[in-house]
């Protein structure tokens, strides 16, 4: 049970003010909270935390980071390191893949991009995929845009995807900060996204240039969201009057036709971006902060509030940038997207960014589908305690399984409850 877990917080978004009404609504305990449960299923979402025997069973999951956090007292939070020394440390343990390729591609000055881009790349063997690649997928790394590598940090995990689902997998480097703050990391970003559009079907192939998927870990989540806005933005060209004034037009608008759902949920629009799918995995949204890194507190597991504050601090250093969209995706207008997954763990400091993020996705129309693990910290399936834990790689294969459904145009039906997880919580629209 937690106080604040997205409790309506005059200081923070305009979010906790729209759902004021819900919050007063239910029912409290004697302290002022309720149990995370309830408040799933008042955002009405589907809840079954029943686990299966590949996943192991709820108490391992919670011995595993009581562990964690039993073995990081007394060591250093990440606010007390020096970052170019911490980023040293964190290379020593660094696995590098025998497959992985690299190349750059040159700055462009009208990104505001100087320098070159470094390019880790994982390509499927023609063995399994004598066809050649299904698709690419653009990753941005996470690390608080402190930390982190294309090479080295994720080579194990990445080089068994791009095989077990065909895909190029590309990860680019970034400035990272305190030494280059906003907007450094996501103009690279975007010029990494722009080059793929231009060039995937040349470099990789007409079949995986039309599957190009987007994504992005923890900070490379932010990045992600804000480069999906950037580029939204871009193909759209200049925002008609309508538009910016929040009307609802009627189907056919040139350049803007309205689909279906988003008839129905007011004012959803087709998306014109070559990028089919975006995966954002526990992810930071608003800079700012959500209630539930204040209600995380000083629990040391992976993060405390104050690291993730720092990390902020360090990213965007002007409090009041940090209202932009382009800093804190989650104030933005997401019209216009491609479908998404999120992933995000219930003992993660950042759970109300990927729970607002995602209902952002449903109020505008959008694709969408959530997989919440019960126990699952941050970094479930993906680095960490639970990186290869039979919680992490139950959450991982999930992941991967919907990436090949997509793949396939098999996808799970829109408009109903699925939870095929029996431990991630799935909701398709």
């Amino acid at each position: 049970t937690v106080k604040s877990f997205l409790g309506p917080d005059p200081e923070s978004n305009g979010w906790c003010r729209q759902n004021w009404a819900l919050w007063e609504s239910l029912k409290k305990d004697q302290r002022g909270g309720f149990p995370k449960s309830k408040l799933m299923l008042a955002f009405g979402w589907a809840l079954d935390e029943e686990l299966d025997g590949t996943m192991g069973t709820r108490e391992e999951a919670r011995a595993i980071n009581d562990a964690a956090e039993a073995a990081a007292v007394g060591t250093p939070h990440f606010y007390e390191m020096n970052p170019e020394e911490a980023r040293e440390n964190r290379r020593k343990a660094y696995v590098h893949s025998d497959k992985r390729e690299t190349f750059s591609i040159p700055g462009r000055g009208e990104h505001d991009v100087w320098h070159p881009i470094r390019f880790a790349k994982w390509t499927p063997s023609e063995e399994k995929w004598p066809d050649g690649p299904r698709g690419i997928y653009l990753l941005f790394h996470g690390g608080g845009w402190v930390f982190g590598d294309a090479c080295g940090q994720n080579d194990v995990r990445l080089e068994e995807m791009s095989e077990e689902l065909g895909l190029v997998v590309l990860v680019p480097d970034y400035s990272k900060a305190p030494e280059h703050p906003y907007p450094a990391a996501v103009n690279e970003c975007e010029l990494a996204a722009i080059w793929v559009e231009e060039n995937a079907e040349k470099e990789f192939g007409e079949r995986a240039a039309k599957m190009m998927i987007i994504g992005g870990e923890s900070a490379g989540g932010n990045l992600c969201a804000a480069v999906l806005l950037r580029r939204r933005d871009a193909w759209r060209g200049p925002r008609p009057e309508w538009y910016k004034k929040g009307w609802v037009t009627p189907r056919g608008v040139e350049g803007w036709p309205v689909t279906e759902i988003g008839e129905r949920l007011g004012g959803g629009y087709e998306h014109k971006m070559p990028w089919k799918l975006a995966n954002l995995v526990y992810g930071i949204y608003d800079v700012a902060g959500t209630p539930s890194v204040a209600a995380f507190g000083e629990r040391r597991l992976v993060e405390t509030a104050r690291d993730v504050q720092w990390f902020g601090d360090c990213y965007c250093p002007d409090k009041e940038m940090r209202k932009l969209p382009d800093v804190s995706p989650l104030r933005g207008d997401f019209r216009g997207m491609p479908p998404a997954m999120f992933t995000i763990g219930m003992e993660d400091a950042l759970a109300d960014d990927t729970f607002l993020m995602h209902k952002k996705w449903v109020e505008f129309g959008n694709g969408v589908s959530l997989d919440v693990w019960p126990e699952g910290p941050h970094g479930v399936g993906h680095f960490g305690v639970h990186a290869t834990s039979k919680l992490g790689m139950a959450c991982r294969k999930k992941l991967h399984h919907k990436i090949d459904l997509f793949i396939k145009h098999e996808p799970e039906i829109p408009g109903r409850w699925k939870d095929t997880s029996r431990g991630g919580v799935i909701r398709y629209f």
